[in-house]
């Protein structure tokens, strides 16, 4: 089996749980545990929410990029990052590093065309709906990305910054049952939880749509490549 680089911290809870799902399911499959190598990130508060609200992330880049070296130098056969915001750094970092590094942005478009989707609601970080990340990759599928309002989008924002902080509460899962089905009256016909955080908030919703969960479609694209010439799913 081969070796998976992790970029971790992104945030910490999501990362941890991202590696010890990876490592149950194959060991379950296999009998064997997977050499994953996680390289968990120390990322300041004021970072990650003026990434997370669309700011410059100078401090993000020069960390993930230290991370991506890392995971090179220490023999991972590819590099996953579960965490859709920083994907703006993805052209970059391939560049620097000497091995694959897995996109969940183009993950996430195989999933949707996979399900005949032809309109998708999204739920993101404003950054990572300011920079088009999955609109311009689901675009070149065919797919039609339905995005919340303003201020359902800052109220995205708050909430993953709420998750990251162990501070959601039952008002905020309320509220973004609401966020889904104006989505959903919008004529989305599945909903992309593009941002690795919220399936910690909304795992228990009762979802009138097919959900498109960022985090398992890169933990199955992992465990893909991890096996080799088999496959997961």
């Amino acid at each position: 089996m081969k070796t998976l680089g992790i970029v971790g911290g992104l945030g910490p809870e999501t990362g941890c749980n991202f590696c010890l799902s990876i490592n149950n399911k194959l060991k379950k499959m296999t009998k064997t545990q997977p050499h994953i190598i996680l390289d968990n990130l120390s990322i300041s508060h004021d970072a990650e929410k003026k990434l997370i609200n669309g700011g410059p992330s100078p401090e993000h880049f020069n960390l993930i990029k230290k991370s991506v070296k890392r995971l090179n130098e220490l023999n991972a056969d590819f590099i996953t990052i579960p965490c859709n915001t920083v994907h703006i750094f993805m052209n970059k970092l391939r560049r620097i590093s000497k091995v694959p590094i897995i996109s969940i942005i183009e993950e996430t478009a195989k999933e949707c065309r996979k399900l005949n989707l032809k309109k998708a609601g999204l739920l993101a970080s404003t950054k990572t709906v300011k920079e088009k990340l999955h609109s311009n990759e689901l675009k070149k599928n065919g797919i039609e990305v339905i995005l919340p309002n303003s201020r359902d989008q800052s109220f995205i924002s708050e909430s993953i910054l709420r998750i990251i902080n162990n501070k959601i509460t039952k008002k905020d899962e309320k509220r973004m049952l609401g966020v889904i089905k104006k989505l959903q009256k919008q004529g989305a016909e599945g909903i992309i939880l593009g941002c690795t955080d919220l399936p910690l908030l909304i795992s228990e919703l009762d979802i009138p749509l097919p959900i498109i969960n960022t985090t398992l479609i890169l933990e199955n694209a992992s465990m893909n490549k991890l096996m080799g010439a088999g496959k997961w799913e």
